[in-house]
Parts: structure tokens; sequence; C-alpha cells
């Protein structure tokens, strides 16, 4: 996919200082809390997932491991994790950049072999990171069972440490006898639902979501540990979702005629059909102009839909059924902030016009990106009202057992207009913001730094401690070739 949006220049990283300022007689200390034996609990991101995949070298500056480096100072014991030894990862996936035609472009990485995930690692591991994990799946047995994979109801990268084919990813976290926990879950639960347009996934129901999270807290608390919770964030503030601009349909004067004169004769077509039905005439409203425009998207909600398909189910006619499906497209609303996913194709005529049809001889018309491809206003609304009951059911939970709480979601919606941290200027551009990596999702070095220095900052400022914040300046980035 080339990404026509990436600027092709980038200015060197200018580092304002090596290591933010202590205040004068700092000494580290745990304050009232123990940290000798640190568990994390989470999905991808607490695993160490970048680029898509989990590999070695990502996997070694997961948010975990750099919060334990600053534990260890104040009696943190040793944090082991999972190894994974390749720098492919574990499934197939990994991104990395290449220069093509003069633009930054992903392209599958060529590192070498994968990781088995299977048989299991065989050693006890402090950072339960699963990749793929909704809070449901913490408590769920069988979930790094082998033979449940198949059925779907296990998780090969669960499967890689479990350590029994039957054990729940919190009980074994528990085994590990905690002092001190981290839990970051439920952004898979809002996030595959987004991702996929809402056409792959489902919302967690917000009332399964408080029943499970309330269950990994009761079990959390009954082993004595002290911990910190982190909201999600906003998944739309992601890379992924910030890329691809809905108005960079770009045609010239020629393109711009063209295309507007077949919406117009499938305009006058649906319309004899509606007038045939005794129905009011419509319009798509649609104009493109020389220059950038809105893109067209395919719209199963069209407005007509139920008549379309009533006709398609009673009729005979496999042209006109075919018409009839293929004339459900509107123009992206920019106004509503309907977003296109970085996955979007985008070369096709014009960046990402979309599929065509031959509506007359030697007329191919766009109907739309694929509505897998956009989040509507419908779905937004719906996964802003989830991401915010999630997070309300977070901050609560944390109040309830005194635990401390790190607000993400604020952070992350503060590097949308960008901002500095550390000295270091970021923002949520994909490749050059220098938090998320190639999949637009996950983070960079860089972003688990600054994820690991605000749990750092909850935590002190919960339990009295004092560790030392994190030089986000040690930490790269996107690997530019």
């Amino acid at each position: 996919m080339k990404l026509k949006y990436i600027f092709i220049a980038l200015l060197p990283l200018v580092i304002f200082s090596c290591k933010p300022e202590m205040e004068d007689g700092f000494k580290p200390s745990s304050g009232d809390a123990d940290f000798s034996t640190y568990v994390a609990l989470g999905n991808s991101l607490t695993a160490g997932y970048a680029d898509g995949a989990l590999y070695h070298s990502a996997q070694a500056v997961s948010y975990p491991s750099i919060i334990a480096q600053g534990l260890q100072e104040v009696g943190g014991n040793d944090f082991i994790q999972p190894v994974v030894n390749s720098e492919q990862g574990v499934l197939p996936g990994k991104l990395e950049l290449a220069v093509i035609d003069g633009n930054f472009t992903p392209v599958p990485a060529q590192d070498g072999e994968l990781d088995p995930f299977y048989p299991p690692i065989g050693y006890a591991v402090h950072n339960l990171g699963v990749p793929g994990a909704k809070v449901a799946h913490l408590l769920a047995p069988g979930y790094g069972n082998v033979t449940n994979l198949a059925a779907g109801l296990a998780n090969p990268y669960f499967v890689r440490f479990a350590s029994s084919p039957d054990v729940t990813v919190i009980d074994q976290a528990l085994s590990m006898q905690p002092t001190f926990f981290s839990l970051w879950i439920g952004n898979n639960d809002v996030l595959g639902y987004a991702a996929s347009g809402g056409t792959g996934d489902v919302i967690t129901p917000i009332a399964d979501f408080a029943t499970y999270f309330g269950g990994l807290a009761q079990y959390l608390n009954s082993s004595g540990a002290k911990g910190v919770l982190a909201n999600i964030p906003d998944v739309t503030t992601a890379a992924f979702f910030n890329t691809v601009p809905g108005d960079a349909l770009e045609v010239d004067i020629t393109q711009a005629a063209m295309i507007n004169v077949g919406i117009a004769q499938v305009e006058s077509k649906v319309n004899e059909i509606l007038t045939m039905a005794g129905l009011e005439e419509f319009s798509y409203n649609i104009h493109l102009s020389s220059g950038k425009n809105g893109f067209l998207i395919q719209d199963n909600e069209f407005l007509y839909r139920d008549l379309f398909n009533a006709i398609a189910d009673t009729s005979t006619d496999s042209e006109m059924i075919l018409f009839l499906h293929q004339a459900q497209f509107r123009q992206i609303d920019l106004a509503e902030g309907e977003l296109l996913i970085l996955l979007t194709p985008q070369d096709s005529l014009a960046m990402g016009m979309g599929s065509f049809f031959e509506f007359a001889p030697g007329m191919l018309l766009p109907f739309g990106i694929p509505s897998r491809y956009v989040l509507d206003k419908t779905e937004l609304d719906l996964v802003n009202t989830a991401t915010e009951q999630f997070n309300d059911i977070i901050k609560n939970t944390a109040d309830q057992y005194g635990w401390a709480w790190v607000d993400i979601n604020s952070k992350m919606d503060e590097m949308k207009d960008g901002m500095v941290y550390n000295g270091v200027s970021i923002d949520n551009e994909y490749v050059t913001g220098g938090v998320f990596s190639l999949d637009g999702i996950h983070l960079t070095p860089r972003g688990n730094a600054i994820v690991a220095d605000l749990f750092i900052e909850a935590i002190n400022k919960k339990y009295d401690s004092k560790i030392s914040s994190v030089n986000v300046n040690l930490y790269p980035g996107v690997d530019l070739p």
C-alpha cells in the first residue's frame, strides 16, 4: 500500500535533553507499595506487539519491561517475559518500511523464521500480555489449550506460555504471587469493531464488560497485591484511523466530469425505479470538482435499501438486481468526522476511488470504497459511547479498591494536535509522529516509554513512592530505511 500522505523528507529529531530533570536530593523509595514481584496483565499493548507482530526487539521494550527497570531501584526483582527470539515474530504479519517510488511504503518484513507458538516455552513469566485478548479472555479456561485453537477458543500467544492447558490468564498471574500488578485491558473489546469498519467484530456489551472487569478485580484484590489500572484510549486517536484523509479523492477536470455524468445517469435510472414503485425521487447530492473531493463509499444502510432489497427479492432481472446493489453508494460525510482506516485501498483510480462497475459500454463508475474500510457516523457514536462507559468502569474499579489509575485516554487525545513530552515533539501521525508503529495501532519504543512514564507517574502519586521517570529520549520511533 503506497502512502501518498507521508512526507518524504523528515526533519532530524532534535533532542532537547538527555535526562528528565530530577529534584534536588531525589532518592528512590517504594513508598506504600511492595514492588518485589511485579506482574503485568493485558493484551498486545502489554506484550510489546508492534509493526503487526510480536517480535524480539519490540518485546524487549514493552512498556511493562520499562516500568520494571524503574521498579528495580525500589526493590523490584527480575521481570521475565515469554521471550520471542525471532525478529520476524510468532505469527506472520510483521511490517517494515521501504522507499518505493519516492514514498515510504510498509511492506512485509523479511527477517527470517517465525518462533513456534507450540510447544509452550516451559518457564514462568511476569508479562502476561496476550495479543488479541479481550477482558473476558483473561478469565477463560482453555484459552491456552492448543486443542481449542481450531474452534477459536484459544489464543496461540497464550498457548505459547500457558503453564497448563486449562489455566486461565488471571490464575497464572496469581500463581506468580505478585506484590504489585498492572492491568491495561479493554482495547480489543471495541477495537475489533472499529478496525473492521463495524463489520468484523462486535463491541462487548457494557454489562458484560462490567462483569468481566469486576471479576478480574476481585481476583487481583484477593491476592493482596497493590496495583495500577489504565483506561483505554479512544481508538480513533490512533494513526490507523487518521492517516488516509476522507477528502483526498483527487481528480482532474476530465475525471470529475466523467464521474458526474455517470452519477447523474445512475440517479436517473434509480429514480425511474422509484417512480414505478410509487415513491418519491431523490438525489445523490454528489458533484465532484477538479482537485480534492470526499471519497465515495458503499453504504448498505442507504436511504432506499429496503426498497432495493424488496425488488431484488422478487425480481428475476439479474442485471437490475446487480445495478440496485451497486447503486447504494454515497459520499463520505466529512462534517460528521467519518474516518477511513489505514488499510483502505489506495491503488485504484485517483487514490482509492473504490470498486467499479460498467454502467454503460466503456464507462466505469466507482460505487464506493467498501464499508469495511469506513467508520461512519453511527459506528463512531457506538465506539465513542462504549469507550466512555468502559473507562468509567475502569476508573470506578480503581477507586473502589484504592489502586492507582492512569488516564491514557486523555494523553492520547492531547497527541492529536501534537505535544512536547520530555523535550521531544510527538503526535499521532503515521511514521513521523514517533508514537505509533507501522500497524498504526501499537506503539513504537518511544510510545512504550511514554506509556511507562505515565504509569510510573500514577504509581508515585498514589503510593507515595519515588520511582525515577523514564527518559523517553533513549527510545526511538519508527525505524526509517
